[in-house]
C-alpha cells in the first residue's frame, strides 16, 4: 500500500476548511451531517440523524472509513510509497476534487517519476482555483496551497495571503 495517510493531519486541513461539528447538523442539501463531514454514525451504524454527537477522536475514526475508497483508489494510481503527510495531502486533495479531476492532473504521473518533483507544486496550485467564468477561486486557491505545503513539508498552513 503506496498511500496511507496520517488521519490527523488530513483531519486538521479539513477542519480548518470545512470545520469540525461535534453535533450532528444538516448541510446545504438538507442531508445530517457530522465531525469532519461524516453523512454515517459508524458508531450506531445507521445515517447520521439529529441528536447525534461525536468526539474529534470518533470523527477522525470516522475520516479514515470514509476515505477508504479514495484511498483504494490512489493505491491503484500510485506506484511509488508516499509518507504518511504525502498520502494525507493527496487524499484530501482527492476526497475533494473527485478521482476524475485527480486524472485530469499530472499528479500520479508526476508522483510515479518522482514524489519529490518540483512540478508537483504547479499541479496542486494550477488545479481547482478557477470558476466556470473564469475568475480566481480564493478559497480553493487556499485550499490547494495548504495541500501543497503539507505534502512538500509536513505541515498545515492555512494563513495565506491574497493574491492580486
Amino acid at each position: 500500500m503506496n498511500v496511507h495517510p496520517d488521519y490527523e493531519k488530513m483531519c486538521a486541513l479539513r477542519e480548518h476548511f470545512e470545520g469540525f461539528y461535534g453535533s450532528a447538523y444538516q448541510d446545504s442539501g438538507k442531508v445530517w451531517t457530522i465531525g469532519y463531514g461524516s453523512t454515517f454514525n459508524y458508531n450506531l451504524n445507521r445515517k447520521v440523524q439529529k441528536g447525534d454527537k461525536i468526539s474529534k477522536i470518533e470523527a477522525i475514526r470516522y475520516a479514515a472509513i470514509d476515505t477508504e475508497s479514495v484511498i483504494k483508489q490512489l493505491n491503484y494510481y500510485i506506484h511509488v510509497p508516499l509518507n504518511a503527510v504525502q498520502s494525507a495531502a493527496l487524499v484530501d486533495y482527492v476526497y475533494n476534487r473527485g478521482i476524475g479531476n485527480f486524472l485530469k492532473t499530472k499528479l500520479d504521473e508526476l508522483i510515479n517519476s518522482n514524489p519529490l518533483d518540483a512540478k508537483i507544486k504547479n499541479e496542486f496550485y494550477g488545479t481547482g482555483l478557477w470558476d466556470r467564468m473564469g475568475c480566481k477561486l480564493w478559497g480553493l486557491g487556499r485550499r490547494r496551497r495548504t495541500e501543497w505545503h503539507l505534502y512538500s513539508t509536513g505541515v498545515v498552513k492555512t494563513d495565506w495571503v491574497k493574491w492580486g
